[in-house]
């Protein structure tokens, strides 16, 4: 298969993983670096059979054999039910599972009926990766992100009403200066609708291959330092009101953190306080750190 970098969910990163697809089908969102020229590719399904049988082969001395799978990259739901039902029989066949994940878009999923859907979860199809990524409608639409609130809304609700599991990815300052507030307020009052097992928080990085980069450019996108980031990160975490895991830990983020709401929701934003009081120069300092450590991992 084709040697590429590939995105993984942060809930599943130690599931062991099947290429399927390159990219995303969509790739219109500006802050979206995911595909970076490429074109989305959809490796044939006999290619892809044949990567499970391997690595089947693979496991057969070990002593621990994976339970837990995902299907990569950017939204292998967006395929054809048939052709992922083939995927996911392959993988049962092969392996005794306890479930297989993907990252989906909530277009992905209105996109396919219930009946879709259960075919696929009876496949052990269950802890979807939604990248939501704000709940403010002005956020989605200046991000061209293809669908509004509502929409995500309904899409979410769907898979509660079929019992499949989701976790979902939020993005820091991804309404710039301009709607922090309101990214914050909005994000916050869509999730306590909601019952996802994870909440992801990610900060919003101007990646060289994103459209957002000329927004930057032009003025019409003001981006967050790193206070008005973490002041931004305490309004919405302190807005929250379902029971859920907080991970907050990922690599762009200036003060990895991770609990359990309500429970630890007073200790977040304790710890939040707390690097708050660093110096502008301290936090500078730390976030340059942090990047130079991602640069030689």
């Amino acid at each position: 298969m084709k040697n590429n970098y590939l995105y993984t969910p942060m809930p599943e990163m130690h599931n062991e993983m099947i290429p399927v697809t390159i990219g995303c089908s969509y790739s219109k969102c500006l802050f979206c670096d995911l595909n970076m020229g490429r074109k989305f590719y959809i490796y044939p399904l006999e290619e892809i059979k044949s990567y499970i049988k391997n690595r089947k082969e693979y496991y057969k001395d070990k002593r621990i054999v994976p339970k837990k799978f995902n299907l990569l990259e950017g939204n292998p739901l967006s395929l054809d039910t048939d052709f992922l039902e083939k995927v996911l029989e392959t993988i049962n066949e092969k392996f005794d599972i306890k479930y297989i994940s993907m990252f989906a878009r909530t277009i992905d999923i209105m996109n396919k009926s219930d009946q879709e859907l259960l075919r696929l979860k009876d496949l052990k199809m269950d802890r979807l990766s939604i990248g939501i990524e704000s709940g403010s409608d002005e956020v989605l639409n200046y991000h061209r992100k293809g669908i509004d609130s509502k929409g995500q809304l309904e899409a979410l609700r769907r898979l509660e009403s079929l019992g499949i599991d989701y976790s979902t990815y939020i993005m820091l300052g991804l309404g710039g200066k301009k709607w922090s507030l309101v990214h914050a307020e909005k994000t916050a009052e869509f999730l306590n609708k909601l019952n996802p097992f994870e909440v992801v928080l990610v900060t919003t990085v101007v990646f060289k291959g994103a459209a957002l980069v000329e927004e930057v450019r032009n003025g019409n996108f003001q981006r967050l330092r790193v206070r008005e980031t973490l002041t931004e990160e305490r309004d919405l975490i302190g807005k929250l009101e379902l029971n859920t895991i907080l991970n907050a830990s990922h690599k762009t983020n200036s003060l990895p953190l991770r609990g359990k709401l309500p429970e630890h929701k007073d200790l977040l934003i304790k710890k939040i306080n707390e690097h708050l009081e660093l110096s502008d120069r301290e936090l500078l300092a730390a976030e340059r750190k942090k990047w130079n450590i991602w640069d030689w991992e």
